[in-house]
């Protein structure tokens, strides 16, 4: 596996193809970058796509949280832009619940046989009742509609997880990654404070959190926190965030 580096335009195709030259497969997340939000350019999606077809390679295309998005339409996927070189996965573990299990992958006709045959390998088939039940969920426009409500709670309630952040945690100390998508935030750190530690410290009080530093490549990492989102109440989250600038501060 190549990392490849990431800045506010998303994956750097350029840097990719060059420390990658053998390449037969990129994985993106170029909706939103996962963890630090930013979406994949216009110009590096089609200079990906240029280099999947001049390399006979494969994109394969996580989109795990696109519909997400609390500012303006959602990204067109890489899917659209070539849907002869990209392997498209979906999941309704955001949209939906986790616990349902069920995601879906959009291929390239030719790779369907494949597919089914790894799928059939993996466990037989997933369930066929959810399967019918999530379909009609669908087909009776159930889901645009969930959609269009669970954007609205979560663009609140992100919102206020912002608020209660900069009132509790200084500037000095943390601030928060720009971005307008997605089920979490990421708090930078400062430089002197070991991002592992505090997560440590804030399960010991009650709070969970993840590291960022850890997703780095080695010897690349920087300290951050990431905060979920989801299936708190405000009270929750302004109790939790005050424990936290407890930690980060000590």
């Amino acid at each position: 596996m190549v990392r490849v580096p990431v800045d506010e335009s998303g994956v750097d195709v350029e840097f990719g193809v060059r420390a990658a030259q053998d390449a037969r497969a990129a994985f993106v997340t170029p909706s939103h970058q996962y963890p630090l939000g930013m979406p994949l350019s216009m110009v590096r999606r089609t200079a990906l796509v240029a280099w999947a077809r001049s390399s006979d390679a494969w994109i394969v295309e996580d989109d795990y949280d696109s519909e997400l998005r609390y500012v303006g339409h959602p990204f067109p996927s890489l899917q659209g832009l070539a849907p002869d070189r990209v392997i498209y996965l979906g999941t309704f573990s955001k949209i939906l619940f986790p616990s349902l299990r069920l995601g879906y992958a959009i291929v390239p006709e030719h790779l369907v046989p494949a597919f089914c045959g790894a799928r059939s390998l993996m466990d037989r088939h997933p369930p066929s009742a959810d399967q019918h039940s999530l379909a009609a969920f669908i087909s009776e426009g159930h889901l645009d509609r969930h959609i269009r409500r669970v954007r609205l709670v979560y663009a609140d309630r992100r919102m206020q997880l912002i608020s209660i952040i900069e009132r509790y945690i200084s500037g000095d100390l943390a601030w928060l990654q720009p971005g307008d998508q997605g089920m979490h935030l990421v708090l930078w750190l400062a430089y002197t404070i070991d991002d592992e530690a505090v997560t440590a410290k804030a399960m010991d009080a009650g709070v969970s959190v993840r590291a960022v530093s850890p997703m780095y490549s080695e010897g690349k990492g920087k300290p951050g926190l990431i905060l979920g989102l989801g299936g708190y109440t405000n009270e929750q989250m302004e109790k939790a965030v005050k424990k936290l600038a407890v930690i980060i501060t000590a």
